[in-house]
């Protein structure tokens, strides 16, 4: 019993690691990660250890930057959905009129001169790969953080990124949003995405937000180089309104980030502390349980 116990425990914490090996890159940019900064857009080159294939260097943020800069997950809760916005094509809505399916929400701004682009263009590439069928089982849904942003610029946008999905999106499917700094702000903060002005850009994190149709947040999704199957199991989550632990939180406990190869590595101590602590557990249930079955048998053959 005890062996297949150990057994079965050893390779629940393989798999789990095996699969942050796929899915754990340098591209978070939630609490403890350090934030995108773009600065202006003719000193563009790549970023630091928040982004993965596409590395650029900017200016270190300062510290204080830092800390109101990320993500917090607030898994369960519910986003103000009688907040109005305006669609690429100038209509005013609320985000219930807009949320009426399992949506997800890409925080961006439309000047935005490298990562938010690298994250609406690997959602182009996706969106036409998955079996769910946009606009009908779900939707997308990138919202600017910046009010200076126009229906106008969010219709260019638009434009280009559904060229990119290969013009097999229904316009349904995927939904552009300016609004005011208000609102912006409200839904922002209701989805635990912290951002900062820095000149002409910004700082902020990277990551893309399920949502159900009663607009319960379900999951995050971290990064530019996001997985089909990480979007289609959000999807799922959302229908079925089951907030679902980030791959980010699972894997973290088998890897930790190398700051001079700027990568995630796997933290052998780590794992080999967590083994022995189920090991410990395992053993003292066995002896507990396994002592009260002898003594219960004791007294039956007595």
């Amino acid at each position: 019993m005890i062996k297949q116990t150990l057994k079965f425990a050893g390779i629940f914490l393989a798999i789990i690691c095996f699969a942050g090996s796929f899915t754990v890159r340098p591209a978070f940019a939630a609490d403890g990660g350090k934030p995108m900064e773009h600065m202006h857009h003719e000193d563009m080159s790549a970023e630091d250890d928040t982004q993965n294939t596409h590395e650029h260097v900017h200016k270190e943020p300062a510290k204080t930057e830092q800390a109101n800069v990320g993500v917090t997950e607030h898994l369960g809760s519910t986003i103000p959905l009688d907040l109005e916005f305006r669609t690429s094509d100038g209509r005013t809505v609320t985000l219930k009129e807009v949320v009426d399916k399992p949506t997800l929400f890409a925080p961006v701004y439309y000047s935005c001169p490298n990562v938010c682009n690298f994250l609406q263009s690997r959602l182009a590439d996706i969106i036409p790969q998955m079996k769910m069928k946009a606009g009908e089982t779900f939707q997308v849904v990138s919202v600017s953080f910046d009010e200076f942003d126009t229906p106008a610029t969010a219709a260019e946008k638009k434009v280009n990124y559904m060229k990119a999905a290969n013009s097999v999106v229904p316009d349904s499917g995927w939904i552009f949003l300016t609004g005011s700094k208000e609102n912006i702000d409200k839904l922002m903060s209701a989805l635990g995405f912290r951002f900062q002005r820095k000149d002409r850009d910004f700082l902020h994190p990277v990551a893309v937000i399920a949502v159900s149709k009663s607009g319960k947040i379900v999951r995050y999704l971290y990064g530019t180089d996001i997985l089909p199957f990480e979007m289609t199991m959000s999807v799922v989550e959302a229908e079925k309104e089951t907030p679902g632990l980030s791959v980010k939180k699972l894997v973290a406990y088998c890897f930790s980030y190398d700051p001079q190869g700027k990568k995630y590595v796997f933290d052998v101590m780590k794992v080999s502390g967590i083994i022995v602590l189920l090991v410990i557990a395992i053993f003292a249930s066995y002896l507990f349980f396994g002592g009260k079955k002898r003594k219960k048998r004791g007294s039956d053959e007595q």
